[in-house]
């Protein structure tokens, strides 16, 4: 479990150094913000308006979703000429975030909306932190208008269990649930991504207001079959191929890469929508996929500090930290030669709205 807390620290679920300055997480937030916005102004029509950001990191990017979504609310206000609202802001991440770094931006944050509003009073925007996983219970019951996380759903809350087998791997060579696994590993995968989803979906339903909103983006895959085109995810890939090149060089065990996995899943829209079903407090607004960046967009070093420092941790965790430079090296030059051969590096995205439909 260690490991897997240290790994979610260094992609979205905690601290990492990408999140602050990392143009492919703008990217992201920037292709969700019309239905964010659009979501948030049908949720947050109270006196005071809650808002959780899920998995914040400790970037700018982080404070600008919240910027966009008050100013939003803000200016239907106006439009209705109704009084504008207080705002209550939480910031989630594990406690091993930056938060102090995340909060040495809140001042300057506060104080631009407030300018922005100052047309009888100005609008009042509190800021706190919520230290904390996911995969559980957060806030209070009946407290929150709206919630987003972005690209932080597909990482799992542990690896699943039952992949090691007294000690023998069932996913030799595979680092992931890969086209390659097989397919006990898909159920595997399936069954730890059932347990996690409906929880989150459970403890989100419990926190937030009836008509309350939640958007969250997540990787997902095309296919719906469980085992087609598994994850497709190139990067993972990549990853994947330069430890089985650190392998044949000696560098990294057989046995410790079989040992290897990674808690990732990429759900397909069905099985969201199974999921949201399922747990029954919420009614789909929407749920729309599509394809996001390839490496024709993005310098091949750029994409391999993207994936360094989502990684680098649970890696170190498990390799040492002998094998990083080596590693990373390699993966690089796998990238160059995607690039050089035209290959696609993208992956899919799903965004889902949804809407608190019952008291739970």
């Amino acid at each position: 479990m260690d490991m897997v807390r240290n790994f979610h620290m260094a992609q979205g679920l905690g601290e990492t150094s990408y999140a602050q300055n990392s143009p492919l997480q703008k990217e992201v937030i920037e292709s969700v913000m019309d239905i964010t916005l659009r979501s948030a102004m049908e949720a947050c029509a109270a006196e005071t308006v809650s808002i959780a950001d899920l998995g914040c990191s400790s970037g700018r990017n982080t404070l600008s979703v919240v910027e966009n979504v008050i100013r939003a609310v803000c200016e239907r206000r106006r439009e209705a000429t109704q009084q504008l609202p207080e705002f209550m802001v939480f910031l989630n991440d594990l406690p091993s975030n930056d938060f102090n770094t995340l909060f040495s931006l809140v001042p300057e944050f506060v104080q631009k909306l407030k300018a922005e509003h100052d047309d009888g009073g100005g609008i009042l925007v509190s800021v706190a932190g919520a230290p904390g996983n996911f995969y559980g219970r957060l806030f209070p019951s009946s407290s929150l208008h709206f919630i987003t996380s972005f690209t932080s759903l597909h990482w799992l809350s542990q690896v699943p269990a039952g992949l090691l087998n007294n000690e023998e791997s069932v996913n030799k060579g595979n680092i992931y649930m890969s086209p390659a696994s097989l397919p006990l590993v898909a159920t595997l995968y399936f069954e730890q991504f059932q347990k996690d989803i409906n929880m989150f979906l459970r403890s989100r339903s419990q926190e937030l207001v009836v008509g309350g909103r939640m958007v969250f983006s997540i990787i997902g895959r095309m296919s719906h079959d469980s085992h087609e085109k598994i994850n497709e995810c190139p990067l993972l890939e990549a990853l994947e191929k330069s430890l089985s090149i650190l392998v044949s060089q000696k560098l990294v065990t057989e046995e410790k890469l079989d040992s290897f996995n990674l808690p990732f899943y990429a759900p397909s829209t069905q099985e969201l929508e199974d999921q949201v079903h399922r747990e029954a407090s919420f009614t789909i607004d929407s749920m729309k996929q599509a394809h996001d960046w390839t490496i024709h967009e993005y310098a091949p070093k750029m994409l391999s500090n993207f994936s360094r420092a989502i990684i680098e941790s649970f890696i170190c965790h498990h390799f040492g930290e002998e094998i990083i430079e080596p590693l990373f090296e390699t993966y690089t030059q796998l990238l160059c030669e995607k690039l050089v051969a035209r290959e696609d590096i993208g992956w899919s995205k799903i965004i889902v709205v949804l809407c608190k439909s019952a008291a739970s």
